[in-house]
């Protein structure tokens, strides 16, 4: 687990693998049209997104995709010294 995705999950109730529900219609069942954000780990059935398959590769959840970006830390900079 990235430290990004730990950052995420500590911003809502997160579920474990064995509890998670649809954030959709709060279900458990039909484990195999479970799927997760890649970013926040939340889970959704593929139907309850209007999906009809588990889409390959990376997917991202609306509530992810419409979120602001998170500001990037700026590092500081050296001050020019001028001799005189």
């Amino acid at each position: 687990m990235t430290m990004e995705l730990v950052s995420m999950i500590k911003t809502y109730p997160w579920q474990c693998m064995e509890c998670k529900t649809c954030i959709i219609c709060g279900q458990p069942h039909h484990e195999e049209e479970m799927m997760f954000c890649d970013v926040c780990d939340r889970g959704y059935h593929t139907f309850c997104v209007g999906l009809g398959a588990i889409p390959s590769g990376r997917w991202i959840c609306d509530c992810c995709q419409r979120a602001p970006p998170t500001p990037r830390k700026v590092g500081r900079r050296g001050k020019n010294s001028k001799e005189g």
